[in-house]
């Protein structure tokens, strides 16, 4: 398996939503808006142990933040979250066992470390994916190493208190990504070594039980789930499968019990594509998953009972060697970004009709010299 890893804000900026709103789809979009930290892209920069900020700008383009790198005073972050509110990032540092938290300026983007500025995710962990829950009250953290999900409470100044216990068994391995459903009721972790889904409702505090059964199978032969995406109405979660080349679905039912739509996956391009990371429309219309082995992004509809069509083109490039990884849309849904892990750059896209991506002018943003891995906007890992 492999294991990939702000321009000046306008005060009346234009507003453009994707129409239709397929069975697959809703409205239950997490992001509440503050200010411009709504136009603000990051990136975890993974062995660099930085951060990069950027300000988005007119036609999707991308300004870096002054300074343009700030350091996460960890090792090896390759996933990062925004609040949904934008005041507060977070990321995952897979060597030092840590979380860095960072306050948002909501003018200029930068970055200011919280006080303490990480925060332990327990001995060994290797903290992968990261998510902040709907309502800014809890963090989790996929911890690979310790096979557990670390929780934290998010108090005043977004600084994080560990939940009693501060961690939960997967009954997986390896776990990669992460997500909780737009009402914040169940939390989902990919476990990347036991190819299956952990599933957990979340309880009073932030705890976490898990459902039954506590794991459900990402599919045939050896899928490697990597990262997850739920879609905004709540009823579908959506898994890259690395291992076997597509993308698994699945209806969530009552307790957040996971059931394999028919068909149960969906293939994202010819062997060896590698898909890693996921992420759908705030109106819930389209999902697009990096390639990494094929330097492009897929993008699919989502049409009735959840399934994927995909999009005409169905692929679309972010460069040369560019090793896509992470991927992120800006919470209005004019633009997709990726985090290219190969080429020191961010690839940005809009989005049309029907979901056609089209490349912003220019069409990559440099990160250099550090290479990208994971990407974010406020509310949308």
């Amino acid at each position: 398996m492999k294991d990939i890893h702000w321009n000046l804000w306008y005060s009346m900026p234009m507003v453009f939503l994707l129409t239709g709103c397929p069975d697959g789809g809703g409205s239950g979009g997490v992001f509440e808006g503050t200010g411009s930290t709504s136009h603000v892209v990051y990136t975890a920069n993974g062995g660099a142990n930085t951060l990069s900020g950027f300000m988005i700008g007119t036609a999707g383009a991308l300004t870096a933040t002054t300074p343009a790198t700030f350091s996460t005073g960890g090792t090896n972050s390759e996933w990062v979250a925004v609040s949904p509110n934008g005041q507060f990032l977070y990321a995952s540092n897979q060597n030092s066992a840590t979380v860095s938290g960072f306050t948002i300026n909501s003018t200029t983007g930068n970055l200011s470390p919280m006080v303490p500025a990480t925060f332990a995710t327990g001995a060994g962990s290797s903290p992968r994916g990261v998510t902040v829950t709907p309502n800014r009250q809890f963090l989790y953290v996929a911890n690979s190493g310790s096979n557990t999900i670390a929780a934290f409470s998010i108090g005043a100044g977004g600084v994080l208190t560990p939940t009693s216990p501060a961690t939960f068994p997967t009954s997986g391995s390896l776990a990669r990504g992460i997500a909780v459903s737009p009402n914040g009721q169940f939390l989902y972790a990919a476990n990347a070594g036991t190819h299956t889904i952990s599933g957990f409702s979340i309880g009073v505090g932030g705890a976490l039980t898990s459902t039954s059964p506590a794991t459900f199978s990402a599919g045939a032969g050896s899928p490697s789930p990597e990262g997850l995406a739920i879609s905004p109405n709540g009823s579908y979660l959506y898994v890259a499968n690395s291992g076997t080349n597509a993308i698994a679905v699945f209806s969530i039912g009552g307790g957040g019990a996971l059931t394999p739509t028919v068909p149960p996956t969906f293939s994202t391009g010819v062997l060896g594509s590698s898909p890693q990371r996921i992420v759908i429309s705030p109106n819930g219309s389209f999902l697009y998953v990096t390639n990494s082995g094929m330097n492009e992004v897929a993008a699919f509809t989502i049409g009735a009972g959840g399934l994927l069509t995909p999009t005409t083109p169905a692929t679309f490039t972010t460069g040369a060697a560019a090793t896509p990884v992470g991927i992120t849309i800006n919470p209005d849904g004019q633009f997709l970004y990726v985090a290219n892990s190969g080429s020191t750059g961010v690839s940005g896209f809009t989005i049309g009709l029907g979901g056609i991506l089209a490349p912003t002018t220019p069409a990559t943003f440099s990160t250099a010299p550090h290479a990208p891995i994971g990407i974010a906007t406020p509310g949308r890992p």
